[in-house]
């Protein structure tokens, strides 16, 4: 596969298996969770679910790093005076998520910044055979706009009747250049 490749948006080959609702529960969970530092003090984390259905663990910024700025742009965008539970559909191939994470999800920092306002983030390809399992529990959606016409034509129906997720919002990054 040629290097740029990689980064074209798709809907990926998934691995459809038993046990899909487990790991979607443990990625839930560890998105709740901490990285404990060896000062004591503590990180919030963004997790990834692979088409492979891998976990990829991502900490976000170091506690009072975050300038006064962009977090009060972030909380324009999503409340903070309540942790969310925040599903993130986005482009998650593997090899694109290694070689620049920015580029395969443009608007990644922006998932960092809200687990480091203390939200539970996870992200994951929107696939139709996990969408309502990655999305049940959620109090958002999150969608990448160039995922849109990879998702199942009645994704949105299925996030909002059978996941119970009433906010769902498509993501658009000006200058996306996927």
């Amino acid at each position: 596969m040629e290097n740029e490749s990689i980064f074209q948006v798709h809907m990926p080959d998934v691995d459809v298996r038993p046990g899909l609702e487990g790991i979607f529960h443990q990625a839930k969970e560890l998105a709740k969770g901490e990285t404990r530092l060896a000062d004591g003090s503590h990180l919030r984390r963004v997790v990834i679910v692979s088409p492979g259905r891998l976990l990829l663990i991502k900490d976000s910024y170091p506690p009072d790093t975050l300038p006064i700025e962009s977090r009060m742009a972030l909380e324009e965008l999503l409340p903070a005076d309540r942790v969310l539970n925040i599903a993130v559909i986005a482009y998650t191939n593997l090899d694109a998520l290694r070689q620049d994470i920015r580029k395969a999800i443009p608007f990644f920092d922006y998932l960092l910044g809200f687990a480091y306002l203390g939200h539970a983030v996870w992200v994951f390809e929107g696939h139709r055979s996990a969408l309502e399992m990655g999305c049940t529990g959620a109090d958002y959606v999150l969608v990448d706009q160039c995922m849109l016409p990879f998702l199942d034509p009645g994704w949105k129906k299925i996030v909002q009747e059978k996941a119970h997720v009433k906010n769902v919002r498509i993501l658009s990054i000006p200058d996306q250049q996927k």
